[in-house]
């Protein structure tokens, strides 16, 4: 919680009023109740920005054009395949979301302008018709400026809670920001991964072709009985289902990978991401240190604004314990009368002069109720913040423990994939020597390819594992994205 700076400035109220007979006011008065008006009158002569209509007609005409160059121009120049740190550049720039949390955030930073200002007196005009003690009977012109004299600490409570409120929306652009980036890596290993098992798929989807054609010929010649064909025609239309799958997935991550950039699916045609070694998790060099879990436990957005709304509820209840204390108004004040203007006029008749102090009185209560909801919500933010964490320290726990287990699970099904492609390979060579049938090496291509496919799938489950840990941490581990600064994941770039 930060210490509270208690306001030493407090300001007075400030009432002048003038009288006079109904007939003939003086133009001194006149010109003095002008004035006020016209001081009254400037806050309003400002101009007020012109309105900016949205059509959302135009809107989407807008996200139509849109072309992945216009949000990274550096990279238009460059016919290199993009690399992941130039997608995330990209997906920066032109993702809505991410565009909604920043403006959020300026709308905090605006807050806290005003939060430092000053608040304006209140501006009183009044006519009253009064009687004097002999007999005489004039109207009274009042004009009030009422200058609030604040409690002690309260303007530097606002600002505290303002500069509070903003770095609780920064918090929310880091978690925006790592959100857009977990959005975009799943994406582009989508997009990768259902295309080179499709290429997997299409070679297995041959040898099964080639295997329902020799089990048929040989139905036909009667070698085999036509019920021992079907299993080779099953095992056909399996790897058929699984090529419309994989193609399905792969259009779906061209959808996402588009939404992820704010560009339309059209902008991404004739595009095709790259991420070379995305299955050989052996490339990987992971530089993961001891120090990052507890940046993590101490650091994450979610955990910095939970400590922040904490201490808006210490601020909160520090406002109801002020109200204990009474808003004070003082109101002395001029008047105008035949005589002219003058100041305390006390030894006049006229009951147009008076000190004035207004002040809440404590008869029914004594502010416990509003005192005693501050002080549960504090309580109640207090434990959100040790659940967050709790949150963090699970999330930590599970994807530490995840990820070796992920990996030597691929590195099980790569072992696996090798030996059975060799195996296939000396099956070729038995049938160049003439030691095996055509069949033979069929199937054992057919094995081969499976066994790649499910190294492909334990690769893709590894990443995936690589992704939580990277969320736990909220860092990068491998990848150009690891050469960026990082500020766009520290919530600075709003």
């Amino acid at each position: 919680m930060r210490d509270q700076q208690p306001d030493v400035q407090p300001s007075i109220g400030i009432e002048r009023a003038f009288s006079g007979s109904a007939a003939a006011p003086r133009c001194a008065a006149c010109a003095f109740v002008l004035s006020a008006l016209c001081v009254a009158a400037l806050p309003g002569c400002a101009t007020v920005p012109p309105r900016t209509p949205i059509d959302p007609a135009g809107l989407e005409r807008g996200h139509a054009a849109r072309r992945l160059p216009e949000y990274a121009p550096p990279l238009a120049a460059t016919s290199a395949p993009w690399s992941r740190a130039q997608w995330l550049n990209a997906a920066l720039s032109g993702n809505a979301e991410l565009a909604e949390v920043r403006a959020r955030a300026w709308l905090a930073v605006a807050h806290e302008h005003s939060a430092a200002e000053r608040p304006n007196p209140t501006l009183s005009l009044f006519g009253q018709y009064v009687t004097a003690a002999a007999g005489g009977a004039a109207w009274l012109y009042g004009l009030s400026l009422d200058f609030l004299w604040p409690r002690a600490g309260e303007r530097a409570r606002l600002r505290e809670a303002a500069a509070l409120q903003t770095e609780a929306a920064q918090a929310d652009v880091a978690e925006a920001i790592w959100q857009v980036r977990t959005a975009l890596r799943q994406a582009l290993l989508d997009v990768v991964a259902s295309r080179d098992e499709a290429a997997l798929l299409g070679a297995l989807l041959v040898e099964r072709q080639a295997q329902v054609g020799s089990a048929e010929a040989q139905a036909r010649a009667g070698e085999i009985a036509e019920p021992e064909a079907e299993p080779a025609r099953l095992a056909l239309a399996s790897v058929q289902q699984r090529a419309q799958q994989a193609q399905a997935r792969g259009a779906d991550a061209q959808a996402r990978l588009a939404a992820a950039l704010g560009v339309p699916l059209a902008a991404l045609d004739g595009v095709a991401p790259q991420w070379p070694g995305w299955s050989d998790l052996n490339a990987l060099a992971l530089t993961a240190t001891a120090s990052w879990r507890e940046d993590a436990l101490v650091a994450r957005p979610e955990l910095v604004r939970a400590l922040r709304e904490y201490d808006l509820a210490e601020i909160a209840l520090q406002d109801e314990y002020a109200r204990r204390r009474p808003e004070i108004h003082l109101t002395p004040g001029l008047a105008w009368d035949r005589g002219g203007v003058h100041e305390n006029q006390f030894n006049e008749n006229l009951h147009d002069n008076e000190l004035g102090v207004v002040l809440e009185a404590p008869l029914f209560n004594r502010h416990q109720g509003p005192i005693g909801e501050a002080r549960a919500r504090r309580a109640e933010a207090a434990r959100h913040v040790e659940s967050v964490q709790a949150q963090l320290r699970e999330q930590l726990d599970r994807a530490e423990r995840a990820w070796p287990l992920a990996r030597q699970a691929w590195v099980a099904a790569d072992t696996a994939a090798a030996a059975t492609a060799r195996q296939s390979h000396a099956a070729e060579h038995a049938l160049s020597v003439g030691a095996a049938d055509r069949s033979t090496v069929t199937q054992s291509r057919a094995a081969a390819l499976e066994a790649r496919l499910s190294a492909l799938q334990a690769a893709y489950e590894a990443q995936q594992a690589l992704a939580a840990l990277e969320a736990a941490y909220r860092r990068p581990l491998e990848g150009s994205e690891c050469e960026l600064p990082l500020t766009w994941r520290a919530g600075s770039r709003l």
